[in-house]
């Protein structure tokens, strides 16, 4: 199984994960920089190249306290 970090809209691939927890790791980081951009990119896991299971948005994936960029709290 592999994540994939996307834009939603275009499908555009960011990057490709063979651990959920490093894709959520760039996810946050990723977010933290283009906030704006939280609805809009996600995660989506693939198996064989085929997706298996949803998109799932950032500000879905992510706690609000993840986001705050930590010189701002």
């Amino acid at each position: 199984m592999t994540c994939a970090m996307l834009y939603a809209e275009t499908g555009d691939i960011v990057g490709t994960y063979d651990s959920r927890k490093r894709a959520m790791a760039d996810l946050v980081a990723f977010v933290r920089e283009h906030p704006e951009l939280q609805d809009e990119v996600g995660l989506r896991p693939y198996d064989d190249g085929r997706p298996a299971g949803d998109f799932e948005s950032a500000s879905q994936l992510v706690g609000e306290d993840a986001l705050v960029q930590p010189h701002l709290s």
